[in-house]
């Protein structure tokens, strides 16, 4: 996945009118000004223009995603958003850069970032850019974080600083009391984003970008802000705060800046303490780096028992692929792909290696 920056800057203009046929519908103005630098962040903020959405099983992801782009005029159906980014029934899991690629679709933009803090998105609602984030849903009957523990996407549309709360759109949990926004705390906030490395996704129309870029600063770059994640992470070991989702973290940090034998460490040192039954529904930088470092029967433990728990995730008989592709298997790698290509027609990484790997069979 693309990462980049992080800073204090603020400067929005957003642009009105119409692009790529989706007029823009922001109810409150950004904050603006000729030096980001100076200006003051505003103690509130909601952002409105934003339709409400309740989602389908295993389907917050299309839900976040059609109210995300509601903001800026997208009217097409939610049903039809899951056709387009995970029509199976059984896929319980969708990744950001899958919903990037239907919002490019629509003529917005995205940027995916990861070490994201509670500063930086009251900054992105400031400057009049809802924010979709993945999060954990523990409000299940267990009250077991790893028995209960769900992924789950909410866009976050505002904030107070005298109540001490975000304000998100949720597509499971409603829209608040008067629909403008269910209050989070500040306090509980990060605790839930924490096990998905406080990734975050913001869309916007090209003409737009200018105004995003000052506002992230330095987090603009990917691989400065992977670096910046990787320090969270770090200093939470140092200070002796860290847990199996600090590892985790760092683990996927380093998996995506290509240091695949330190990422393996990492996710090696995550799972020994303990990782909750769904982690790897959602995040696969474990697979990247087991299969980065050659270590391919890892790579098909790690498949196998997903599978195992729910057989509907996509992405998993990619990686079983590529291990079995690497072993020599390319019957079993080109079955595993055909498997994939089953659960997500449109998975173009799956597609390329079903043509590579049926070539090589002299299909």
């Amino acid at each position: 996945m693309n990462v980049r920056r992080f800073v204090i800057s603020l400067c929005v203009i957003l642009c009105l009118g119409m692009a790529h046929g989706i007029p823009f519908a922001a109810a409150q103005d950004p904050v603006s000004t000729a030096d980001p630098a100076l200006s003051p962040m505003p103690p509130s903020m909601r952002l409105t223009g934003m339709r409400s959405v309740y989602q389908q099983l295993n389907r917050c992801s299309t839900a976040a995603l059609t109210i995300q782009m509601s903001y800026f005029g997208f009217t097409d159906s939610y049903d039809n958003v899951i056709r387009a980014v995970n029509p199976h029934i059984e896929d319980v899991a969708t990744r950001l850069d899958e919903m990037a690629a239907f919002a490019a679709t629509h003529g917005l933009n995205a940027v995916i970032r990861y070490g994201g803090d509670i500063d930086m998105l009251k900054r992105l609602v400031a400057g009049g850019f809802p924010v979709l984030v993945e999060n954990v849903y523990y409000d299940g009957v267990t009250g077991d974080a790893f028995l209960d523990f769900t992924g789950h996407n909410r866009v976050i549309m505002g904030y107070d600083d005298a109540l001490g709360v975000l304000y998100s759109y949720d597509s499971l949990l409603g829209n608040g009391d008067d629909g403008q926004g269910r209050a989070i705390p500040y306090e509980d906030y990060d605790s839930r984003w924490k096990p998905f490395n406080r990734d975050y996704m913001v869309l916007y129309r090209p003409e737009q970008e200018a105004a995003l870029q000052a506002i992230m600063g330095d987090h603009w770059d990917l691989t400065y802000n992977l670096e910046q994640s990787l320090l969270i992470s770090q200093r939470e070991l140092d200070e002796n705060r860290a847990d199996s989702y600090t590892l985790f973290n760092m683990g996927e940090s380093l998996a995506h800046l290509g240091r695949y034998e330190e990422a393996a460490a990492a996710f090696d040192q995550a799972r020994n303490i303990g990782l909750p039954r769904r982690m790897f529904w959602y995040q696969y930088g474990a697979f990247e780096a087991y299969y980065g470092v050659g270590r391919f029967d890892d790579v098909l433990t790690l498949a196998r028992a997903v599978i195992a728990d729910t057989p509907g995730v996509e992405e998993v008989y990619y990686y079983a692929a590529l291990a079995y592709e690497a072993q020599g298997d390319l019957l079993r790698a080109e079955a595993n792909l055909e498997v994939a290509m089953m659960r997500n027609q449109f998975y173009g990484t799956a597609a390329a290696a079903l043509t590579r790997v049926r070539a090589a069979m002299g299909g």
